[in-house]
């Protein structure tokens, strides 16, 4: 709890220099019960989050949604990145954050045996996301 505390008190001083970074993840999404074994992008975004920790710990991951209800596979997830404190550029930056976001979907879709180009119901199987600068 102190932990985040201070990562909350120290963001919130250094909002003024930092680059954020949006994240969104989707997929296929469904219903727990007709739809098992599709990617889950709440999964696949809590993936990237624990990849940028060990690529990026200077960046700090928080107002993370997604999913629709508790018995349905996340169809979407999205966080924010705060990288006030990190000594990089934005481009720099924001290549970090692509790679450990690129790890956490190909984690989450080699978990589920789904490969680019893999279909549901005619809609990519896959995780897909983006990542692009939304404040500085």
């Amino acid at each position: 709890m102190k932990k985040l505390l201070l990562i909350g008190l120290f963001g919130l001083c250094s909002a003024a220099n930092a680059a954020v970074f949006e994240v969104e993840m989707t997929g296929p999404g469904g219903h727990s019960n007709g739809n098992y074994g599709n990617v889950n992008a709440v999964h696949a975004g809590a993936r990237a989050i624990l990849a940028l920790e060990k690529a990026l710990p200077c960046a700090s991951a928080y107002n993370f949604k997604g999913g629709a209800t508790v018995n349905a596979i996340a169809g979407d997830a999205r966080f924010l990145v705060n990288t006030g404190v990190c000594k990089e550029d934005a481009a720099a930056l924001q290549e970090k954050i692509t790679a450990a976001v690129k790890q956490g979907a190909d984690e989450e879709n080699a978990f589920r045996s789904v490969k680019a180009g893999d279909l549901v119901k005619g809609f990519p199987a896959e995780i897909r996301f983006s990542v692009k600068q939304v404040g500085k």
